[in-house]
């Protein structure tokens, strides 16, 4: 019986030592024959049997950076036929709507300001019927004279014009024109610029209260102001420190909108300061609002006391109430 050892498997080949047993029992002439190697289908099918199996490695997750460059020439290519569409106007292009300015304030606070130009506002005098910055006498807001033909004597203050200014930004102010005359006498009537330096005062007033107000607002004095005698003219006619408005001169106020009660326009409150009338223009009624403008500076008071008049404080005013048509 050979003493060669048997292989280890069946796909492995016999070892050195199992050949020189088997040479040596061959020479000998009892040899059993050479080791048989295994086929190879019988070596694949040990090896997978004996092979252990690998785990299964998880997937990684592609990175930004990967799916970026796997996506880009499909990102240009969506680019270019984005575009082209647009370029057809397939695709519509959404168009914002420019922005509009912000509305300028109608109104100012129901409280005092300060208001630009000059002046400080009535508003927390706002809704309260029969307020006004100077004391008036009781007959101060009647109906004015109605004509020159009998005139009032002495020192005079009536109003010229009145309406809405509205700028091109759509901003606006209550303008005002004054006049002053000085009927009976022809004495000079020369006031202060700064008139006293208390300026001049405005109050419009609905059925429901004080709608509007201003007190220490300056007069704008115009050109066809004479410059008094005593100090040296400027541009405007005025001297530094006094104007002639003897024979109807003036000047006017502007009222801005930060003088208006809170829910009020300067547009809306100037049209209720217009009385009704017919189609003759013949005053029918009482302006919805009633506007009076008062002012009082020293010189007033000078020359009513030359006329024998009571200085009244130098104070004078001015009401939109016109007489109406009696039928």
């Amino acid at each position: 019986m050979s003493s060669l050892p048997p292989a280890e498997g069946p796909d492995e080949s016999p070892s050195d030592e199992q050949w020189e047993a088997f040479l040596r029992d061959a020479m000998e002439g009892g040899g059993a024959g050479a080791p048989k190697e295994a086929s190879a289908r019988d070596r694949l099918a040990a090896a997978r049997v004996r092979r252990p199996r690998r785990p299964r490695r998880p997937r990684r997750p592609r990175s930004a950076t990967a799916w970026l460059a796997s996506a880009a020439p499909w990102t240009a290519v969506a680019a270019v036929v984005v575009f082209g569409a647009f370029q057809m106007g397939l695709i519509p292009i959404p168009r914002s709507s420019p922005s509009s300015p912000a509305p300028a304030p109608a109104s100012g606070p129901a409280e005092a300001v300060s208001l630009p130009g000059g002046g400080t506002s009535d508003g927390d005098q706002c809704g309260t019927k029969g307020y006004h910055h100077f004391p008036l006498p009781a007959d101060a807001t009647a109906v004015e004279p109605p004509s020159a033909a009998s005139p009032a004597f002495g020192p005079q203050l009536s109003l010229s014009h009145y309406g809405y200014a509205a700028d091109p930004e759509g901003e606006g102010d209550i303008v005002i024109g004054v006049r002053f005359t000085t009927p009976g006498t022809k004495k000079p009537l020369q006031v202060s610029r700064t008139l006293g330096g208390e300026g001049a005062a405005v109050e419009i007033e609905g059925p429901d209260g004080l709608v509007a107000g201003a007190h220490g607002l300056p007069v704008i004095w115009p050109s066809a102001a004479r410059a008094s005698a005593s100090g040296a003219s400027d541009a405007s006619g005025a001297s530094g420190a006094s104007v002639d408005v003897s024979d109807g001169g003036g000047g006017e106020i502007v009222v801005p909108a930060e003088a208006l009660c809170p829910g009020h326009d300067g547009d809306s409150v100037a049209k209720s300061l217009v009385p009704p009338a017919d189609s003759t223009g013949t005053v029918t009624g009482p302006p919805p609002y009633r506007l009076v403008v008062s002012l009082r500076d020293p010189a007033v008071g000078t020359l009513r006391t030359t006329l024998g008049l009571p200085a009244g404080g130098g104070l004078l005013s001015a009401v939109n109430l016109v007489p109406v048509a009696r039928s």
